[in-house]
């Protein structure tokens, strides 16, 4: 009887001080942790540097936009070929990061007289994207509703695709498109005119 006793007394000991031993033990704990930690620093990693560059193509794509809009506003005429051209300003721009989907747009914009109504005086787009109708009524800015005023509108649009697709977040998103709309007065004279262009 005492022997039993003896016995159950040393397997309750053993076991405690297995339990004791397991608590204590912090082999391994690290690496566990780094498991939980490793896949959160790879996700803010890849999106600093995602974000990081998209911010740099988005300061291009407005430089570009701004930059076409203001060498068209600068002389009273203008054509086809000088709106085409454009589109290797803007491309030279972006380098080095990816224009071959960048497309632009401007459209001549005159307000009457009484600055209630803005109307189409021509437009041009690099893309396939439907082309306003001259003398069609535009809508633009209350801030621009000014009498007699003239301005061309620039937009400017530019697919941005990401380096990589952000792991464990299931996200299938590769790609997003940044753009900007600027309006500009002519520099010299109170109009440009577009010979050739679709209206």
């Amino acid at each position: 009887m005492t022997s039993t006793m003896q016995s159950s007394h040393n397997n309750r000991v053993s076991l405690k001080s297995r339990v004791q031993n397991f608590l204590g033990n912090k082999e391994g704990v690290g690496a566990i942790e780094f498991a939980f930690v490793a896949p959160i620093l790879v996700v803010l990693y890849i999106g600093a540097v995602e974000m990081t560059v998209a911010l740099s193509v988005d300061t291009k794509v407005s430089r570009a936009g701004n930059v076409t809009l203001d060498l068209i506003t600068q002389g009273t005429t203008t054509s086809k070929d000088d709106l085409e051209d454009m589109e290797d300003v803007a491309k030279s721009i972006l380098a080095p990061y990816a224009s071959d989907q960048v497309a632009l747009g401007y459209t001549a914009i005159q307000v009457n007289a009484a600055g209630t109504e803005a109307r189409v005086q021509w437009s041009w787009r690099s893309d396939t994207e439907t082309l306003p109708a001259k003398n069609s009524v535009i809508t633009i800015p209350n801030s621009l509703m000014i009498g007699d005023a003239y301005y061309v509108r620039g937009e400017i649009a530019n697919t941005h695709d990401l380096l990589t697709s952000i792991p464990f977040t299931g996200s299938t998103v590769n790609s997003f498109n940044l753009g900007e709309t600027y309006f500009m007065r002519p520099r010299v004279g109170t109009e440009i005119n577009c010979s050739d262009c679709n209206t």
